[in-house]
């Protein structure tokens, strides 16, 4: 009876040993390297638990949000991670923009709020949806539809003070990175051209005597005034644009056709700037200013010069009067007293 009574406490713990020893005996004891390695798994987890509250997150709360964003992975080029972006990534943004022009004041840079204001004015019919400004003074205006913006080009020259309003339609190739842009638009009209010669082909070889042609209006297309033909061409800045062009026709004569000009890039002689002429360079007329300036300072110094040679002259001649004056005074006539 005693001993069934002391074993039954070593039989109750033996499950429990049993256990201990299995749990001890499963593995190796973990290293410190082991530790931090499960340390930083945890630390994964963790933040990985954390960005999936971000994601879950109600963008809506922020009161200034766009648009969602997530993160992408990048190639990593030795120690350099690189970002790759390709033609279907921004296919959307070329997509919004097809139906824009950029636009400059050539000569002159105003500030945005008097350019925004003209634009509304002279393009509001054509159903504008966004102004905005680029760098170097250029504007970007998008139109609702490519009809608006269409009617816009074919308008012709525009101008802003006197100065010429330089309308080019976007593409994705466009820099803006220089001063002045390196080519400008211009309509050219070809008077008196045979309506045989107003094919796409033909005029495309016609207006590329000239520089690269863009477009042709739209009477041109629907042959509504057959008098001359009127193409819109991109030419370099500073290039000379001829008055004539010679083309050999169907039955290799060789034909000349008049070129005239809505209007041409013309650079001032004084500050080599674009669309602006030499008597109405601001450069011009200050130089004429300080010339007036100078002439009439140089006359006032002259005329000074004068009165004071004058005044020199009286003072000598009074002097030398009253020295050749007797003592007595009254120019030499006799005291009666």
């Amino acid at each position: 009876m005693n001993r069934t009574k002391l074993q039954s406490p070593i039989k109750g713990r033996e499950s429990e040993w049993m256990e201990i020893t299995q749990t001890q005996g499963s593995g190796p004891k973990q290293s410190w390297a082991d530790e931090v390695e499960q340390q930083e798994a945890n630390l994964g987890k963790k933040n990985d638990s954390l960005s999936s509250i971000w994601d879950k997150f109600d963008i809506s709360k922020i009161s200034n949000a766009g648009f969602k964003l997530e993160f992408v992975n990048p190639e990593s080029v030795g120690e350099q991670r690189i970002g790759e972006i390709d033609v279907e990534d921004i296919s959307s943004e070329i997509d919004y923009w097809q139906n824009a022009v950029v636009c400059y004041v050539l000569g002159a840079h105003p500030p945005f709020t008097v350019l925004n204001g003209y634009i509304q004015r002279i393009w509001g019919k054509h159903g504008i949806n966004k102004i905005a400004m680029l760098k170097n003074a250029i504007v970007i205006v998008r139109f609702d539809t490519g009809i608006g913006k269409n009617e816009v080009i074919e308008g012709g020259i525009y101008h802003f003070d006197n100065k010429p309003l330089i309308v080019k339609a976007w593409n994705p190739d466009m820099e803006f990175s220089r001063e002045e842009l390196a080519s400008v638009p211009i309509w050219i009209k070809l008077p008196g051209l045979d309506f045989k010669y107003w094919s796409a082909r033909g005029l495309i070889k016609l207006g590329s005597l000239v520089g690269k042609p863009l477009m042709v209006d739209k009477n041109t297309e629907r042959k509504a005034g057959l008098n001359f033909a009127r193409i819109l061409v991109e030419v370099k800045m500073g290039e000379e644009l001829p008055e004539e062009i010679m083309f050999r026709n169907e039955k290799g004569a060789v034909i000349t056709q008049t070129v005239t000009y809505g209007w041409k890039p013309t650079k001032c002689e004084v500050c080599n700037k674009y669309g602006r002429k030499g008597e109405n360079c601001r450069k011009n007329k200050e130089a004429r200013i300080e010339q007036t300036v100078a002439e009439k300072t140089t006359q006032v110094d002259v005329t000074k010069s004068k009165e004071k040679r004058y005044l020199v002259a009286g003072v000598l001649h009074k002097q030398t009067t009253k020295e050749a004056e007797p003592e007595g005074g009254n120019g030499g006539r006799l005291n009666m007293k």
